[in-house]
């Protein structure tokens, strides 16, 4: 009897620390979602500056915490990880993506560090040659197993040649390298100031970065992290103005005004000047709506 006991309770002890680990995993992310673009290095004009092709990473995560964040920050749970090829139109501010590299996204991750883009652009075709960092002999020679070797090697014979992207048949082929720095010699790169200025006008729906679609909750939930500063991501907090403030009738979004000015106002210094500065874009932004 004595036997089958201290057998019960180590099956239940271990599987309570099963659940309890479980749980801790599961629980130590923020609640909180940033979300974010990074404009990748090489954008290029087309020929009359009108428009600008560039690659770009998005990114939606929770932020590790607790457990998770051990013992140098932890890795964040992504949402998203996505990058792709764009088209940004400066007359009519529309933003296109043009391709998808989820396979290549998958090898490199969204970081542009790890990015290497060299881009032309005319009126009709997008001309590109996308290349990992350091090269891919040193990624084919770091592969891990067979199949990873196997699934590299593919991706060195898609991407290792320059490509080209038609914007109206929605073509995708393969060009010769002597074509290509041909059009690169005519090309003009576009600096990230420059294009990272226009892109900070359009809204973030436009991206495909929607809170509802990534990381559901009430409105009031985003609005309260929103006005209160307690999500630091300024682009997750401009989306929520975007995509939730702004559809909210006159009367809500003068209410919320007052909440924040309310909120500055019941605090002492120098956390009142700290959150007026911080909150001063957030601020203006729901302002404009009225």
């Amino acid at each position: 009897m004595k036997k089958f006991y201290f057998y019960f309770k180590a099956i239940f002890t271990v599987k309570t620390l099963t659940v309890s680990m479980v749980f801790l995993l599961t629980s130590c992310y923020s609640e909180y979602l940033t979300i974010d673009y990074d404009v990748h290095w090489g954008a290029a004009w087309n020929d009359n500056h009108t428009k600008v092709a560039f690659v770009a990473s998005k990114m939606a995560y929770r932020s590790a915490e607790g457990i998770a964040a051990f013992p140098d920050g932890g890795k964040p749970k992504y949402l998203l990880k996505d990058v792709g090829l764009y088209v940004f139109d400066c007359e009519s501010k529309l933003l296109e993506k043009l391709i998808t590299f989820s396979d290549l996204t998958s090898l490199l991750g969204p970081w542009r560090a790890k990015w290497s883009v060299t881009l032309a652009l005319t009126d009709t075709m997008a001309y590109y040659l996308i290349s990992p960092v350091p090269y891919w002999d040193w990624i084919i020679e770091n592969a891990r197993t067979p199949k990873s070797l196997q699934a590299i090697t593919s991706l060195k014979e898609k991407y290792g040649q320059p490509r080209a992207f038609n914007v109206y048949t929605k073509t995708d082929t393969a060009i010769d390298t002597t074509t290509f720095n041909n059009l690169l010699i005519k090309s003009e790169k576009c600096d990230l100031t420059s294009i990272n200025r226009q892109l900070a006008e359009i809204p973030l729906a436009d991206w495909d970065l929607i809170l509802d679609e990534i990381y559901p909750k009430s409105d009031r939930e985003y609005i309260e992290e929103t006005i209160y500063l307690i999500n630091s991501s300024s682009k997750t907090r401009r989306a929520v103005v975007e995509q939730i403030i702004a559809k909210k009738r006159k009367s809500k979004i003068e209410s919320i005004l007052k909440e924040m000015d309310d909120y500055k106002n019941s605090l002492e210094e120098p956390w009142k000047s700290i959150y007026e500065q911080k909150s001063k874009k957030t601020y203006d932004q729901i302002k404009s709506l009225l």
